[in-house]
């Protein structure tokens, strides 16, 4: 295992490959629009707002509250997209990457919402946004979307909306493609099915990214199926998957391992898991640190620049997978892709909003200063 540390990072030839990045990219199939609150604890006699800053102070007032009810008042933080391709995409059109995302923007038309993302991107829309509540506190953030319409959405509604010939168009020259989320998607396994054996042939993309989200509302037989599934299509394109410290748990639990304090160990249970399901690249990022198994590269480890009070939590995983997407469009060296994913999330978290080539390239050399 290699535990790369940032003054082994080669900043010149990141720079390098961040100023000459290019690439199509395929992103799919969800969309969301994201209504964000905050929580209020008590009003001030003077009417300032003291805000439940930590998850578990508002769990506790849940569990506090057990046998009865209780009424918080919520203030409007903000109104924006959300989900898998919104976000990741936004990451990656900041960075001036070719990116296409089939989502669910609006049926008739393209919600306003989106107007922005679409500067940046090129959006193709297959059905209606989903709305997610989600409170949001300094150190995570509780999501509750209505799941209606994505969890009925199946690969016949897809290609009779999309049709084949277009689908056919877009993913003739994508150098990498990527479906998020499983865990909102029954038909996944349907859809990486058609696409390995109706599109995915000679002009096929270099790697296929996932992110499974929420995997306990899964099965371990649904995850598993979807193993098998994937370990197929990993025989011709090699499959990337990525998980946070939280989906990491539980996976970690499926196959009786414990997700350890020492990251160390959980890169070594990283490698084991990668090769039971059999894929190309295992990643696990946290934000401490990121860890990526891989069956041609071996293992590293490198540590995160930690924000003890980020400005935005909500979309910092999407941010990171935006990241590692654009590093596998070249040929760097695993520990060089997670360091661009790494600076991409952190430069999020502390700016709340994606970074653009110059503000990465800015954000690299700052991080491996301060941990160098």
């Amino acid at each position: 295992m290699q535990r790369s540390k940032w003054v082994t990072i080669e900043e010149e030839i990141l720079e390098t490959y961040i100023r000459n990045l290019s690439g199509e990219i395929v992103l799919g199939i969800d969309g969301f629009i994201d209504q964000v609150w905050q929580v209020v604890e008590t009003r001030t006699p003077d009417n300032h707002c003291i805000l439940i800053d930590k998850m578990q102070e508002f769990g506790n007032l849940i569990v506090s509250r057990r046998e009865g009810g209780m009424a918080n008042e919520l203030i409007k933080k903000r109104r924006s997209y959300g989900g898998f391709t919104a976000n990741t995409g936004k990451a990656l059109g900041n960075m001036d990457l070719s990116t296409t995302l089939i989502g669910m923007y609006g049926k008739e038309e393209i919600d306003k919402i989106f107007h922005d993302l679409k500067e940046k991107c090129n959006l193709i829309s297959v059905g209606d946004p989903v709305v997610s509540t989600i409170l949001e506190f300094t150190d995570g953030k509780i999501m509750m979307p209505n799941l209606d319409e994505l969890l009925k959405f199946t690969w016949n509604d897809f290609l009779s909306i999309i049709g084949q010939d277009q689908l056919q168009k877009i993913l003739l020259n994508a150098d990498i493609v990527s479906l998020g989320y499983w865990s909102n998607m029954p038909d996944f396994d349907t859809f990486i099915t058609k696409l390995n054996e109706d599109y995915f042939h000679t002009d096929r993309p270099r790697r296929l990214f996932f992110d499974f989200a929420n995997i306990k509302k899964r099965s371990v037989e649904a995850i598993n199926s979807t193993f098998r599934v994937l370990e197929k299509i990993n025989d011709k394109i090699p499959v990337s998957l990525s998980l946070n410290e939280h989906e990491a748990v539980i996976l970690f639990s499926y196959y009786d391992r414990n997700f350890s304090d020492d990251c160390e160990a959980v890169a070594r249970d990283t490698e084991y898991l990668r090769n039971i399901i059999g894929l190309d690249e295992l990643i696990i990022h946290t934000p401490q640190y990121a860890v990526l198994s891989s069956k041609t590269e071996g293992m590293e480890l490198l540590e995160q620049d930690y924000c003890a009070a980020p400005v935005i939590t909500t979309g910092a995983g999407d941010t990171f997978n935006g990241g590692y997407i654009a590093a596998c469009l070249g040929n760097l060296k695993a520990a060089q892709r997670l360091a661009i994913a790494n600076a991409a999330t952190r430069f999020y978290i502390s700016n709340s909003h994606t970074p653009d080539r110059q503000e990465l390239i800015s954000e690299i050399k700052r991080i491996k200063k301060v941990l160098s």
